[in-house]
């Protein structure tokens, strides 16, 4: 009966029906689910109250509760390697599809802290920011990843993604052949650059 539940609040989780949801995460006594649905609420008092309750043995409780301090730009905050890798596009790509753009900004703005745990905090904001539309801006964090990490594929493959849908086609078969030069296997990269070149080649005969 509990899984049932868990999985209609889900459903409404999904569809962003976080009142409904929210009730029943909280009578199933999912505490991290509860608290996050406030959080999409808007109510960010019930939000910590409820992660709190189990944040010793749950990191994405702990994670939760950094989240309202970097949202508040309170930079006072301890976290992990994994809860970042784990959680951190999560909220930033909710906080996006929800419109809120000031707490999207502040996640944004707290990548210069969440990197002394997670080096790979650039490249998880540009995936976000690509995913959500953010071309000029995923650029400039892919290549600010691709500073740290240059021999990244993923890194490049996403620099080039952007720059060929803000119309940079030869940047972005420039970033691609990179990320071929690297790693010949990498089919995301195989699909990508076999496009590339049919769109350009489309051009030089128009």
């Amino acid at each position: 009966m509990t899984t049932e539940l868990i999985n209609t609040a889900k459903q409404y989780f999904y569809k962003k029906e976080y009142q409904k949801a929210l009730e029943i995460f909280a009578e199933t006594k999912s505490n991290y689910e509860t608290g996050l649905c406030y959080l999409l609420l808007k109510n960010e008092k019930e939000a910590l109250r409820y992660w709190i309750k189990n944040k010793r043995n749950c990191p994405a409780s702990s994670w939760g509760i950094c989240v309202l301090r970097l949202i508040n730009q309170n930079t006072n905050i301890y976290t992990t390697f994994f809860q970042i890798r784990a959680f951190y596009e999560v909220y930033l790509n909710l906080f996006l599809e929800n419109n809120y753009n000031e707490w999207a900004q502040n996640m944004i703005n707290s990548c210069g802290i969440l990197f002394r745990s997670n080096p790979e905090i650039y490249k998880f904001a540009s995936r976000v920011l690509y995913s959500n539309g953010y071309f000029d801006l995923a650029i400039k964090f892919a290549k600010k990843s691709i500073q740290i990490f240059y021999s990244d594929p993923e890194a490049f493959l996403i620099l080039s993604q952007c720059q060929y849908l803000i119309g940079d086609l030869g940047e972005a078969l420039d970033s691609v052949n990179r990320v071929m030069n690297m790693n010949d296997s990498y089919y995301p990269a195989i699909i990508f650059q076999k496009v590339l070149k049919e769109e350009i080649e489309k051009k030089r005969k128009i």
